[in-house]
């Protein structure tokens, strides 16, 4: 696949996902958090268990059932405890300002446990990134539901911690297993573990269309197509370009909330904006791959 695709690809996942935020917002009170962390995950489950005999099997080496365990328990599991528990505590805007964390996170990870090395342009356009963050959060107006906003910060942190955990051990897996594969792997070991907990909670007395649109926004639009894109993305470019991508997510969130609950962005906001997109682009394609490089062949450096 082409570099310029596959970035366009992971723009449209990390809008998609950042219009998870609202959707989560909406759902919040007419469900259970389990109940709605199981919705995250039981719909692509079902999607991967139809097209299990079409996903390529590799072979198994003795000791990756520890690192499987640590994918699907990185995330989705702790990422969507920790992202659905702190946006019931604090607002979205505050949210966005925690995931800014998320690139540099994944810079230095990366540089300790597989030697990548950060060009002084990459740097660069993650702190651009990260600053267009900071600005739109810090303008955005508090979200009235944040009755706890340390304590969902904190949740929100702790999520950026398991994002970043589950893109290295993804970057080892890669190598000898195909990221469908993986992806797959993840969602039913995330449905397992959310089950009991949805399981206790009590059945709502009615769920509307607008509820079963949002579960599916979830399921097949994040967890589906989402971790496709990104597991995809981390075979073939690095894991700190990828998560820098992350920085897109509060951006839609506020845009999405702008078009659908007509929220007012404010000029400053714009400034934010623009300075995400530009350090997306600054950290860009070029340096992704080289001349040489094998399709599907991760690089010594990479």
């Amino acid at each position: 696949m082409p570099t310029a695709l596959l970035f366009l690809l992971l723009v449209v996942a990390h809008i998609i996902w950042g219009g998870g935020f609202i959707v989560i917002k909406l759902l919040i009170g007419s469900f259970t958090l389990p109940q709605i962390l199981l919705a995250r995950v039981f719909l692509a489950a079902v999607i991967y268990a139809v097209i299990w005999h079409k996903i390529p099997k590799p072979a198994y080496q003795k000791g990756d059932w520890k690192f499987m365990l640590l994918l699907a328990l990185c995330e989705p599991f702790l990422l969507f405890s920790f992202e659905t528990s702190g946006l019931a505590y604090t607002s979205a805007s505050q949210a966005g300002m925690i995931v800014a964390c998320a690139p540099l996170a994944a810079a230095l990870g990366a540089l300790f446990f597989y030697k990548e090395k950060v060009s002084t342009r990459c740097a660069m356009g993650i702190c651009a990134a990260v600053a267009g963050v900071v600005v739109v959060s810090a303008f955005g107006k508090a979200d009235a539901a944040a009755s706890r906003p340390l304590l969902g910060n904190l949740f929100i942190f702790c999520g950026v911690l398991s994002s970043t955990a589950y893109a290295l051990t993804v970057k080892h897996l890669a190598e000898r297993y195909s990221f469908l594969f993986l992806s797959a792997i993840q969602v039913f070991g995330a449905t397992l573990l959310f089950l009991p907990g949805a399981l206790a909670g009590p059945v709502p007395a009615e769920i509307s269309w607008k509820a079963i649109a949002s579960m599916v926004y979830l399921g097949v639009g994040i967890t589906f197509f989402v971790y496709v894109v990104i597991n995809y993305a981390l075979t073939r470019i690095k894991a700190a370009h990828v998560i820098l991508f992350a920085n897109l997510i509060p951006v839609s969130t506020l845009v999405l909330a702008y078009l659908i609950l007509g929220e007012r962005l404010l000029p400053m906001q714009y400034l934010g904006a623009a300075l995400v997109v530009g350090g997306v682009l600054l950290a860009g394609a070029p340096e992704s791959t080289e001349a040489g490089d094998e399709p599907g062949m991760i690089r010594a450096d990479a």
